[in-house]
């Protein structure tokens, strides 16, 4: 007995250990797959409530503030990311939008009536669940800082989120089974998931602007050849003639569209020589560039250039007139042999700054949102503030959508963005865990979490119902649907399901619609439940 007391006072003594080794473990857990489920990140928090629930020292021992600093950075990174999306799909998707938050507050209505009335459960634990079956670790944040004691928030939002996970998942599985959806008033596939390069041997002459997908951004030229002359840079296209040679680049239907239109698939690719025209990707690492449009850029004009594609992070963007470049892209560039070093140049092309942060620019960002979040609005028993949470996630979005002020640039880069995103989630989580572990062992397994899991387990149903019957009702599609429910909960292991149940572009454009208004949504709800 006393080694064992002993054995656990070492974690409440050395502190710093027992974060780090929660981390590790609980990373380790978050891999392990149940059936389609994984819990990623999350199992940092099981790891820490575990640990957490060993001895009541431990998560005293936890350095104050520092969750506090893992948040900041969670959602500033995600608001960063999220804000130019939330932004671009606010009017196209506006319906949506407004069906979500009516979605989400009838949920938080279910959770407080159901659990108060009927089970006598106290707002923060209910406030933590309606966190948890919306899997917002923002969320949790707010009910902790809302509540007496914010062990009851993450002992419920604990009990929300594995049963979130579960249920999204046979939710996304169901509109994946349903063959016979209809999408009315669907926006459309947008930006397709890859894409192809293909040379055409040109045999009926036609205008490029006539050919499909040229005029609406679909499909591009990179490389063109006259019958009889030599490779050159595709710019301001016009005529295509029988004999000419010219490289599409597009979507694989845009791409195959426009074969069928011009001629057919050449046997060889013009693009093996590259003896007049040199193409490659080259890393953005030029500041003075990021957040212009690649028609900013002004490459046909300084360079004779061309871009083609944009790779970011996982994903490959055909580079049309509009896109928004951002720090850490890699742009596929057409351009003539000689001018391939200043080309090259002027992009940066420098490994060393794709992992490099703007401390002026991140330091203002997180102080703003900070200020922001300090006023506060009492509304009877419920005091309603952006807070820690709320509030540098709002300035992030906005500052994501502007992207640069004069010489500073507010978006970072993509790796930059990620690491620091999983750095502050884990720091945060494990922080979350350890301090309400102990709680956790006295309340979730007893009659009382049993209970608040029927609340929780009901609510959640009725939520994603909803959130279905909207996108169903406004015609959205299928995959679209899917996305939007990801996004409605909050959870990339459920983008990355539904990604693995239908190929369809607007599943990530649908998540994109809602993640970042679900969070806020959910902070004000979640204050709401807090004061009941």
């Amino acid at each position: 007995m006393c080694l064992s007391m002993s054995m656990w006072q070492f974690f409440a003594d050395y502190p710093w250990f027992t974060l780090f080794i929660v981390i590790a473990a609980g990373s380790l857990f978050g891999m392990v797959r149940f059936g389609p489920v994984k819990l990623g990140a999350a199992g940092v928090l099981f790891v820490g409530l575990l640990l957490g629930a060993l001895d009541p020292d431990i998560g005293k021992a936890v350095p104050a503030g520092l969750s506090v600093l893992g948040l900041a950075l969670y959602v500033y990174t995600v608001g960063l990311e999220a804000g130019p999306a939330f932004f671009r799909e606010l009017r196209p998707q506006l319906a949506v939008m407004l069906g979500a938050v009516a979605a989400l507050v009838v949920t938080a209505l279910a959770v407080g009536l159901i659990g108060s009335k009927v089970f006598g459960i106290s707002g923060p634990y209910l406030a933590g669940g309606y966190a948890g079956i919306g899997t917002t670790t923002p969320g949790l944040a707010a009910a902790q800082a809302s509540s007496d004691d914010p062990t009851e928030a993450a002992t419920g939002y604990a009990i929300g989120y594995p049963l979130a996970v579960v249920l999204t998942i046979l939710f996304v599985a169901g509109i994946a089974a349903v063959r016979t959806w209809t999408a009315r008033r669907d926006p459309g596939a947008g930006l397709p998931r890859e894409l192809v390069t293909r040379t055409v041997d040109v045999t009926r002459p036609a205008r490029w602007a006539d050919v499909p997908g040229a005029a609406d951004g679909q499909l591009l030229a990179s490389v063109h050849r006259p019958e009889g002359g030599a490779p050159r840079v595709a710019r301001d296209l016009d005529a295509l003639a029988p004999g000419d040679q010219v490289v599409l680049v597009g979507g694989p239907e845009a791409v195959a569209a426009g074969v069928a239109a011009l001629g057919a698939e050449a046997p060889t690719h013009l693009l093996d020589r590259r003896d007049v025209v040199d193409y490659r990707r080259i890393l953005l690492t030029n500041p003075d560039l990021a957040g212009r449009t690649v028609s900013e850029l002004g490459l046909g004009e300084r360079f004779g250039a061309k871009a083609t594609r944009v790779r970011r992070g996982d994903q490959d963007l055909l580079a049309h007139d509009d896109l928004l470049l951002q720090l850490d892209d890699r742009v596929r560039v057409a351009m003539p042999r000689e001018r391939t070093a200043e080309v090259t140049g002027y992009f940066g092309d420098t490994e060393a700054k794709v992992s490099e942060v703007s401390a002026v620019s991140m330091g203002l960002g997180l102080a703003a949102g900070f200020l922001i979040g300090i006023p506060k609005l009492t509304i009877g028993s419920t005091v309603l503030s952006l807070g820690t949470a709320a509030g540098p996630l709002v300035m992030a979005m906005v500052l994501g959508r502007i992207r640069r002020t004069g010489p500073l640039v507010w978006v970072l880069p993509t790796r930059a963005n990620l690491t620091l995103r999983q750095i502050g989630l884990l720091i945060f989580l494990a922080c979350v865990g350890l301090t309400s572990g102990y709680a956790f062992r006295r309340d979730a397994f007893s009659l009382f979490g049993l209970k608040l899991l029927v609340v929780l387990l009901v609510s959640a149903v009725l939520s994603y119902a909803l959130m279905v019957l909207v996108a169903r009702l406004l015609g959205q599609s299928r995959a679209r649907t899917m996305g939007l429910l990801a996004g409605y909960v909050g959870n990339p292991a459920i983008t990355a399901y539904a990604n693995s149940r239908i190929s369809d572009s607007r599943v990530n454009t649908g998540y994109a619609t809602l993640f970042a208004l679900a969070i806020l949504v959910k902070i004000v709800c979640i204050q709401l439940i807090v004061g009941l």
